[in-house]
């Protein structure tokens, strides 16, 4: 088969509608980057505590949504920051947000200030049911890992997932599944452990190198967790209306940024003091505040780059939404609170009923 004849083979898929990526649960995004896709490399980029965990954990989330036994999705989250236990009770977190209307942190989830009350420790038992059937699909490993134990523990899974075959001189990998999506998480860079004498920059440089093999070998995507560098919002930057990240601010190698086909870089105007962005108000009691987030598209090897998508991120649930142009923004205050901004599954016409008078918490606000 000639490279043309693979081409045409790809455009015949794509028309019977096989080549339609899964959704990130962010329209505009999918619009730009064509959804997740198999073979790709994201790198998602933003300073300390600005989301990063809470923006990929949002688009596990959709993805684990979609799931089906058809066309499934399998994660390996290498996360080297948060406990397999906090990734889970986040994850529930988003469940109980969307399903039922509540609103639960961790702090509320793990009883750190109060007992957990009757009423939420109920909807946090249906969010244990939604969880414990798609942890079959996810596997999490909060473990040190350096360059070479990502590649050996990626493979692990894939064998179980698939098998390698000699085909010539070649091994090809078959997955079980033709139409099987498998997802590579690393949360973050800068925490990779160095073997062999390699700098932190060799072992992220080396990391990456095997993520570009891995996803060529693989039906294998790579989402890629890597900090800003702090200068990224110096006051000389912001003095030359130059706040926005790009490429050359993500942290100790450039190498990622170079192997990947597609970078998202989050920015948080509120920290950067800025009184406006983009045409939303940003300061003041009738402004949008700490919600608000933008997603750059810095790097786009398969389409239009340079695009900037504003968001809402509801922290104490990690819930991201994509806002409305601002011109049609009256008041920019009401989507501070959680409530009437994520969109919930039941209709909540009454915060509480005859039967069940427990109120469940609806903070106002939250801590990054």
């Amino acid at each position: 088969m000639t490279i043309l004849d693979q081409l045409w083979s790809q455009i015949d898929k794509g028309k019977n509608g096989q080549n339609i990526g899964k959704s990130t649960g962010m329209s505009k995004l999918d619009k730009i980057i064509g959804g997740i896709q198999p073979h790709r490399y994201y790198l998602i980029g933003a300073a300390s505590s600005v989301g990063k965990t809470s923006y990929i954990l949002y688009i596990i989330y959709n993805l684990l949504k979609q799931e089906t036994e058809d066309a499934p999705v399998y994660f390996i989250y290498f996360s080297l920051e948060i406990g397999a236990d906090i990734l889970l009770a986040k994850l529930m977190a988003l469940y109980c947000a969307e399903e039922f209307g509540i609103y639960l942190t961790i702090n509320d989830i793990l009883s750190f200030e109060t007992p957990l009350n009757d009423n939420a420790y109920n909807y946090l038992l249906q969010a244990k049911e939604w969880v414990n059937g798609i942890l079959k699909y996810l596997i999490i490993l909060d473990i040190s890992v350096s360059a070479n134990s990502v590649y050996s523990h990626t493979l692990k899974v894939a064998e179980k997932i698939g098998t390698f075959k000699q085909v010539g001189t070649t091994k090809v990998y078959v997955p079980n599944n033709p139409k099987q999506l498998m997802i590579g998480v690393l949360d973050h860079f800068a925490l990779v452990r160095c073997e062999e004498g390699r700098t932190l920059k060799q072992e992220i440089d080396l990391m990456s190198s095997y993520m570009v093999t891995l996803k060529r070998k693989l039906p294998l995507s790579w989402f890629a967790l890597m900090q800003q560098n702090r200068e990224s919002s110096s006051m000389e930057r912001r003095k030359a209306d130059l706040s926005e990240p790009g490429l050359n601010d993500l942290k100790d190698s450039g190498s990622p940024s170079q192997d990947s086909d597609i970078v998202l870089q989050l920015f948080f105007p509120f920290r950067e003091k800025l009184s406006t962005y983009r045409g939303f108000k940003v300061l003041g009691d009738d402004g949008i505040g700490q919600v608000l987030r933008s997603t750059i598209i810095s790097k786009n090897r398969y389409g239009i780059a340079n695009q900037v998508i504003c968001s809402g991120f509801w922290g104490s649930v990690g819930w991201f939404k994509e806002l409305p142009d601002p011109k049609t923004i009256t008041d920019f205050s009401v989507f501070k609170n959680e409530y009437g901004n994520i969109p919930c599954k039941i209709a909540n016409e009454d915060e509480t009923s005859e039967e069940d008078t427990t109120e469940v918490k609806k903070p106002l606000t939250f801590s990054f």
